[in-house]
C-alpha cells in the first residue's frame, strides 16, 4: 500500500506536468519525493544494506 503522503506527491507530479511523457512524470515524482525527504532505492540496494547491518 502506498502511504497517502507518497500518493499525494505522485498525483501532484502527474497533474502539474500532464503534458510530459510518463517517464518525465515519473522522474519528476521521484525528484519531488526525494525533496520531501523520501529515500528511493532499488530492491537489490535495500537487500544489500539489510545484509550488511
Amino acid at each position: 500500500m502506498i502511504p497517502d503522503a507518497v500518493a499525494a506527491i505522485i498525483a501532484a507530479a502527474i497533474r502539474d506536468h500532464a503534458t510530459n511523457t510518463p517517464e518525465e512524470q515519473g522522474r519528476r515524482a521521484v525528484r519531488e519525493l526525494r525533496d520531501a525527504g523520501w529515500t528511493i532505492a532499488a530492491p537489490d540496494v535495500i537487500a544489500a544494506a539489510l545484509r550488511a547491518a
